[in-house]
């Protein structure tokens, strides 16, 4: 549970750095390309990243060796329901389709990027 409390922190924190700097960014330079659910995009994928960083946290500390499956397993139904949202968004408003996946991409590579160090840095430690 220590783990977890840890992430949360971390994760409140990089919102919030993420969150300034996209807000600043949405107001100057990308005022243009701004998407009001992209806020909403923002929330899902933090919230998806903390519950699945906790499904994987308490997959491993039951058994270490089905943990790679697990693992694969909860990345594949995160995939998946995204996947959803994405389909769902780009026909319902095929007009602002390409900036809400640039918007998606960017989102998910940063989170991808941000859990993947810190369950690295848990694995290291177990």
């Amino acid at each position: 549970m220590q783990a977890l409390k840890k992430f949360i922190i971390r994760e409140i924190v990089f919102a919030t750095i993420l969150g300034i700097v996209a807000y600043v960014l949405f107001q100057t330079i990308l005022k243009d390309y701004y998407l009001p659910v992209f806020w909403m995009l923002f929330c899902v994928i933090s919230l998806f990243t903390a519950i699945f960083h906790y499904s994987v946290l308490h997959a491993g500390s039951k058994e270490l060796s089905k943990f790679s499956s697990k693992f694969m397993m909860f990345a594949g139904i995160k995939m998946i329901i995204y996947l959803f949202i994405i389909v769902f968004y780009v026909f319902s408003f095929p007009d602002k389709a390409k900036f809400f996946l640039i918007s998606f991409f960017i989102l998910y590579l940063l989170y991808t990027i941000f859990e993947v160090i810190l369950i690295l840095k848990h694995l290291k430690k177990h």
